[in-house]
């Protein structure tokens, strides 16, 4: 039972903290102003394509990402402090507003299902780089399996908080879904200072914090 539950706190915390990676209302407000024009079908089901995209990109560093870091001969340590410092210029731009939201002409909106909003908008180059450094920093299986249901659960929300944009959007309201995004600079500077005090205690002196 003490097992199970330990399993579960991983899982919990494993997938708050990738919600929060993915910055969740910046994505809809990218969303709703990429879509703007767009049928309520259509729009919900880009939602759908952005979700299984973004999670089937992060499984895949996920899982195999020590692989790429063997083949440049990367160090955990100076991965871990490239994606703090990296996370932290994203929390940066999401708090004081520098993340360019630019419409692009396509010719049809299923171009948008992966890029740019499932990569770089959903699962951009610092979260990337924070699963590959947790990718390599679970040992165990049990820990692996919850990480990666935890990848598929935060993917789904931010496809479910898409398919019901339009309907957040009027509750909410746009103005607060910025705030939203600002807040959720915030956490995501808490994350990429952990990250970053943590790799440059693994390079100088050996060992993490």
């Amino acid at each position: 039972m003490s097992d199970f539950f330990a399993c579960l706190h991983f899982f919990l915390a494993f997938y708050l903290r990738l919600f929060f990676l993915f910055t969740p209302f910046f994505v809809l407000s990218s969303f709703l102003a990429m879509t703007e024009d767009e049928a309520l079908s259509e729009r919900r089901r880009l939602a759908i394509s952005i979700s299984k995209n973004a999670a089937a990109v992060c499984l895949l560093i996920f899982l195999f990402g020590v692989w790429i870091m063997q083949a440049f001969g990367i160090t955990v340590a100076a991965f871990r402090a490239g994606s703090g410092a990296l996370l932290m210029l994203s929390a940066v731009s999401l708090v004081y507003g520098d993340r360019q939201k630019k419409q692009q002409n396509h010719e049809s909106l299923s171009e948008l299902a992966l890029v740019p909003l499932a990569v770089p908008v959903t699962a951009g180059p610092a979260t990337l780089g924070a699963l590959m450094v947790s990718g390599m920093d679970t040992v165990l299986w049990s820990h692996k399996f919850m990480s990666v249901l935890a990848i598929i659960a935060a993917s789904a929300t931010i496809g479910i908080m898409l398919y019901y944009s339009g309907r957040i959007e009027e509750f909410i309201g746009r103005p607060r879904i910025t705030v939203l995004s600002k807040v959720t600079g915030l956490i995501l500077s808490a994350i990429a200072m952990q990250m970053l005090v943590a790799g440059v205690c693994e390079l100088w002196f050996g060992s993490l914090p």
